[in-house]
């Protein structure tokens, strides 16, 4: 019985983390969307998507963009050599491409510093040096706000391929 009530304290600490990281977020995402819109303006008018469990958090006739807070990176600083992000992400802008090429999808990492971004590329993509720009991986043994803990695929990219967003002109 003293299990039972165990994994029912720790599934509802779980759930409230989750719902936690979730308020935050959305609010995040709608000061980088003001940015966006107001301050760059680099990808038209972009709308907030309407289904929170849409892979990219904003959209236009012309671009999908997944927005992400990294509250504790300074990109300029940081140890890390990738950034990365969920692959069902990058599944959904295989799947989008196929429909709709014209499509361009970026995802943008709001760190301590600044804001950054990369242009999804296709699975071999090798940069003008040669070099490729991510990788995929999974993570292991994460609450993805279930209660529980699950093995993800993720997406790496390599920070040499993450660029300030406001190098970004199109």
């Amino acid at each position: 019985m003293l299990f039972f009530l165990f994994i029912i304290y720790k599934y509802y600490k779980n759930m409230r983390k989750f719902s936690e990281d979730y308020i935050r977020g959305k609010k995040f995402e709608k000061k980088s969307l003001d940015y966006l819109n107001n301050n760059l303006n680099i990808f038209g008018t972009l709308y907030p998507s309407a289904d929170a469990t849409d892979n990219f958090d904003f959209y236009n006739q012309d671009f999908r963009v997944e927005h992400k807070k990294r509250y504790s990176i300074n990109f300029k600083t940081t140890k890390f050599t990738t950034l990365y992000f969920d692959k069902v992400k990058y599944d959904k802008y295989l799947q989008l491409k196929k429909t709709c090429p014209h499509l361009r999808f970026f995802i943008i990492w709001e760190c301590e510093d600044g804001r950054y971004y990369w242009e999804f590329k296709h699975q071999h993509y090798e940069n003008e040096k040669g070099e490729i720009e991510f990788y995929f991986d999974k993570q292991y043994h994460q609450d993805r706000g279930n209660g529980y803990p699950q093995d993800t695929d993720m997406v790496h990219v390599f920070t040499e391929s993450i660029r300030p967003i406001e190098e970004l002109f199109l």
